[in-house]
């Protein structure tokens, strides 16, 4: 069943979205085919239960840069995001992690251990037990991982 997205984000595709309790946060993507395609990082929830859309202003320190294709998964009250398309001209993908403390509206970059993961866009992220996998994705323009991560 479709819902209407009153009061909710514009048009997008490539976005990241993840399920906090009742509500499911989106956040990222982009909003053009046509002419320059600009990313986003507006952030919105809307209440599962209920329909109701919010938007949030999430505050810095460590806001992640506008992106698309990023992938993202959340443990608890907190969301994780990695990667994305940061730049077509000149293509640059993200290399980082960061996570959402969803309680207080924080992003936060996230100091990972053993070997970083290269920038990418396209992988998949879950968690389980409190651990958060990253795997595969594309890490350049026909380069594709099988790599997995543990963080």
């Amino acid at each position: 069943m479709a819902q209407s997205l009153e009061g909710g984000p514009p048009a997008r595709a490539f976005h990241e979205s993840a399920v906090v309790e009742d509500k499911m946060f989106v956040w990222g993507g982009g909003t053009s085919y046509k002419g320059p395609y600009h990313s986003r990082l507006d952030l919105f929830s809307v209440n599962i239960l209920t329909g109701e859309w919010s938007s949030h202003k999430a505050h810095p320190p460590e806001t992640p840069p506008p992106c698309w294709d990023a992938a993202a998964t959340c443990t608890g009250n907190t969301i994780y995001t990695h990667g994305g398309i940061i730049s077509w001209s000149p293509y640059r993908l993200s290399d980082e992690l960061y996570k959402l403390m969803v309680e207080e509206m924080k992003w936060r970059r996230v100091t990972t251990r053993g070997t970083k993961p290269a920038g990418r866009r396209g992988a998949a992220m879950c968690s389980v037990d409190g651990k958060v996998l990253l795997m595969g994705g594309s890490t350049g323009i026909g380069q594709h991982s099988n790599e997995l991560f543990e963080f």
